[in-house]
């Protein structure tokens, strides 16, 4: 009974070995990206690419906010367009699901594309910016964004709640939103 056994883990053994050794043999690229098993080798995910709306995409505390500010006016008044202030933190995962509607929904993109600008605003506890928040309407939930001409003159201060839909954003009101404060171009 013994010696049985031990053919059939021998025969298994060499069979399964010689599996292995085949898959060994598969092209050297397939070697290169190892993978968990489950997981399929095209879930690696897409690097984040820098939208050029974008004066600061994301939200930090050691920024300087007013060189953030001058930096994109100057960018503003050359190309004609507004700035937007998206006010908020990592820590507010309204202020995450804001940023992933508008980086996902091609109609908001290129709505910002043309007319804005958009720079993120730190307000954590460690960095309320209260000297520069103090200079706008008071703010009662995050994200907030305010609407800024060319020169940084304050033209609208807009609560993310009315563009808001269930578990996220309204993509309608999100646009007239943006249709409404854009600059004209004439």
């Amino acid at each position: 009974m013994r010696s049985a056994n031990h053919q059939r883990l021998y025969y298994f053994s060499v069979v399964f070995g010689l599996g292995l050794l085949s898959l060994g043999c598969s092209n050297s690229k397939d070697m290169e990206k190892p993978t968990r098993p489950g997981r399929p080798v095209d879930v690696v995910p897409e690097p984040k690419r820098k939208l050029s709306f974008y004066t600061v995409d994301h939200y930090g505390e050691d920024r300087n906010v007013e060189d953030d500010l001058k930096m994109t006016i100057a960018r503003a008044s050359a190309e004609k367009k507004h700035i937007l202030l998206q006010v908020g933190g990592d820590w507010c995962g309204w202020c995450k699901l804001l940023t992933a509607f508008v980086e996902k929904n091609e109609p908001v993109r290129s709505s910002l594309d043309r007319n804005y600008l958009l720079m993120k605003v730190t307000y954590t506890q460690k960095q309320p910016n209260e000297a520069f928040l103090s200079e706008y309407p008071k703010i009662k939930g995050y994200p907030h964004l305010l609407v800024l001409d060319a020169d940084g003159k304050l033209l609208h201060s807009q609560d993310t709640t009315p563009l808001e839909e269930g578990n996220g954003y309204n993509l309608d009101r999100i646009l007239a939103f943006l249709d409404e404060w854009k600059p004209n171009k004439d």
